[in-house]
C-alpha cells in the first residue's frame, strides 16, 4: 500500500515538472523568436503578440518607403505627381515649410492655455482662418465652410497631452462628389494652402479616395479605408505617449498608424480642396464612437468651470458712483393726532448694523419690537434708505385717529432726538 502511494506521488511530481518546463519553453520561444508567433498556433504566442509583430513589420515598411520617397529628386517626384491631385501645390508646400519652420517641440499646454481650457471646457478649441485662408468661413468656432481651393485650418490649441488617448470627430454636413476633405493631426505652422497629410509633420485621412497620407502626397500609408460621403462622421484618435494614431468612420475604427511624434505638440487639422461644410466636435457633444464617450476621450470636459462674476458688496471708489453728485435722502416724520409724542422715521444705510449716536438703552426705549410696519425704499448713491411708518400695534392703540406723513428737514422726538443710521 505504501509503495502504491509513493508511486502516485512521484508520478504527480513528474507531471508538474514537465508541465512547468513546457510552459517556460513556450514563453521563451514566443518572446525570443517572434517569427514563430505569426502562425495561429496556440502554443506560440498570443494574439496580441502576433499583432505587435505585424505592426512592427508594417511600420518598418512604411518608414523605408517614406525615406525612399524623401530621397527622390524633385524631378522624379513631380513626374510621379503629374497625374495626381497633389502636384499643383507641392512646390508651395516645400517652400512654405522651409521659410516657416514648424514647432517640433515636446510639451503640454501652458499655464495660461490650461486655465483657459478649465474655464471654457471643450469650447476652448477654435478654428480661426488666417490671412491666407481667403476661401474659408468659420461660424461658432467649429462650423467650417470651405468655398474652394486647397485650404487647411489648424486648431488654436494643441492636444493637452495629459491622458493616454484624445479623440475628436468631423461631421461632413455637405460634401460634393468632386471635393475631398482631409482630417487628421499636424504640427503648428502647417501650410494654410495645403491638404493635410501632404506636407511634413502631418497625417490625415482623405475622404475622396479613402486613403491615409503620411507627411507626403506619395506616401499613402493606409489604402482602401473606404470613401466618405455627406452625413458621415470621421473620427481621429491621438495617443500622445506612444505617438500612435487611429481613424474611425461612423463609429468604427478602421486603422492604426504609428508615428515618431510621441509627446510632440500636435494639433487637430481639417482641410478641403473644394466647396463643403464640416462640423468639428472635440468633446462639446456626444461622440459617434461610443467607446470614446465611455472612456472620456474628449479634449476637455463638456462644460467649463467658469466662475460667476464677483459680488460687488463694496462700491467705494467706483468711477460711475464717484461721478454722481451726492444728494441727501429725504426724511419723513410720522405723527399721530391726539398724542404729543412724535415717532420719527429713521433712515437706514448699508454701512453697518450699529446705530450711530444712540446708546443701546435709549434705542430699546425708542424702537420696540414690531414697531415699524410698511417700508418705503429709496436708493441714492448706492445707499438704501428704508423709511418705516407706524406699526399695527400703534394702529390698535390709536384707532380712529388720523395719520399724516409730511417731509421734515430735521428729525426730533419730544425736544431733541439724534438721527439714527444703520
Amino acid at each position: 500500500m505504501n509503495a502504491a502511494v509513493i508511486a502516485v506521488v512521484v508520478a504527480l511530481c513528474i507531471c508538474i515538472v514537465v508541465t512547468s518546463v513546457g510552459i517556460f519553453v513556450t514563453v521563451y520561444v514566443s518572446r525570443s523568436w517572434p517569427s514563430f508567433c505569426t502562425f495561429k498556433c496556440p502554443c506560440f504566442g498570443s494574439r496580441r503578440q502576433r499583432r505587435r509583430h505585424r505592426n512592427r513589420e508594417e511600420d518598418a515598411l512604411n518608414a523605408k518607403s517614406r525615406e525612399d520617397i524623401e530621397l527622390l529628386p524633385l524631378e522624379k517626384v513631380m513626374d510621379r505627381l503629374k497625374d495626381s491631385r497633389a502636384w499643383k501645390h507641392y512646390i508651395y508646400a516645400c517652400q512654405y515649410v522651409e521659410t516657416h519652420p514648424m514647432d517640433e517641440s515636446e510639451g503640454r499646454l501652458s499655464n495660461h492655455d490650461l486655465e483657459y481650457v478649465i474655464e471654457n471646457g471643450a469650447n476652448a478649441w477654435e478654428f480661426e482662418p488666417n490671412a491666407e485662408n481667403s476661401g474659408v468661413v468659420v461660424r461658432n468656432c467649429t462650423e467650417i465652410e470651405f468655398t474652394g481651393g486647397e485650404q487647411s485650418l489648424v486648431a488654436n490649441l494643441q492636444f493637452p497631452n495629459e491622458q493616454r488617448v484624445y479623440y475628436y470627430e468631423a461631421r461632413l454636413d455637405n460634401l460634393p462628389e468632386t471635393t475631398s476633405i482631409a482630417v487628421g493631426v499636424a504640427m503648428k505652422g502647417y501650410p494654410p494652402q495645403r491638404m493635410a497629410g501632404w506636407a511634413r509633420n502631418s497625417i490625415a485621412y482623405h475622404t475622396l479616395d479613402g486613403t491615409a497620407y503620411y507627411a507626403h502626397p506619395l506616401h499613402a500609408c493606409r489604402k482602401s479605408l473606404g470613401a466618405a460621403h455627406t452625413s458621415d462622421t470621421i473620427g481621429v484618435g491621438w495617443r500622445p505617449f506612444s505617438g500612435k494614431l487611429f481613424f474611425a468612420i461612423n463609429g468604427a475604427i478602421v486603422c492604426h498608424i504609428r508615428t515618431p511624434w510621441a509627446h510632440k505638440r500636435m494639433y487637430p487639422v481639417v482641410s478641403a480642396d473644394g466647396p463643403c461644410n464640416v462640423n468639428i466636435n472635440v468633446g462639446a457633444r456626444a461622440f459617434v464612437l461610443s467607446h470614446a464617450n465611455m472612456k472620456h476621450w474628449g479634449l476637455a470636459s463638456t462644460e467649463g468651470a467658469r466662475l460667476p462674476p464677483p459680488m460687488y458688496q463694496n462700491v467705494d471708489g467706483t468711477v460711475l458712483l464717484a461721478a454722481t453728485p451726492h444728494v441727501p435722502p429725504p426724511t419723513y416724520t410720522c405723527s399721530i393726532d391726539g398724542d404729543s409724542t412724535k415717532h420719527t422715521v429713521v433712515s437706514i444705510s448699508d454701512e453697518g448694523d450699529e446705530f450711530d449716536g444712540v446708546e443701546e438703552e435709549e434705542m430699546d426705549d425708542f424702537v420696540t419690537p414690531g414697531y415699524f410696519g410698511s417700508r418705503f425704499a429709496s436708493l441714492n448713491n448706492s445707499r438704501s434708505s428704508l423709511l418705516e411708518t407706524t406699526s399695527p400695534e400703534l394702529g390698535r392703540r390709536y384707532s380712529g385717529s388720523s395719520m399724516s406723513m409730511t417731509p421734515q428737514p430735521e428729525i426730533s422726538r419730544r425736544n431733541s432726538t439724534p438721527s439714527i443710521r444703520i
